[in-house]
């Protein structure tokens, strides 16, 4: 009895590996699995389309911020370093720029310096 065993488990390991997976899932498998039912295709004119999303296109706009502690930012239009001074509460407008729909940088101006290029950007937003 002990030489049959021995043959079944070397023709077994012989066998190719696919053959033995489709050997095991048939000896594991109970009963066939129940298939949903199909659904009703829907009718046509009373299928809601779904809406187009609506692409945003970004403008380039300002924002008039107080100058934080550690700025270290130059203005666009003088050239000097937008700074901080604590007894003196500066302003500076921060632009975002996009350029055909995409952002390419930020520009940073004191306050006075902006309103001195006649807003580039558009009016400053609190």
């Amino acid at each position: 009895m002990a030489g049959t065993t021995t043959k079944k488990k070397t023709a077994a390991k012989k066998a190719p590996a696919k053959a033995r997976k489709t050997k095991a899932k048939a000896a594991t498998k109970k009963s066939p699995a129940k298939k949903a039912p199909a659904k009703k295709a829907a009718n046509k004119t009373t299928a809601k389309k779904a809406a187009p999303k609506k692409k945003t296109t970004w403008k380039s706009r300002a924002a008039l911020r107080m100058v934080e502690p550690g700025s270290q930012v130059e203005c666009t239009l003088c050239g000097e370093r937008v700074k901080f001074q604590a007894k003196m509460r500066h302003q500076q407008a921060i632009c975002n720029i996009y350029e055909k729909g995409k952002w390419v940088r930020v520009d940073h101006y004191h306050y006075p310096c902006y309103q001195e290029a006649k807003e580039p950007y558009g009016p400053v937003e609190d």
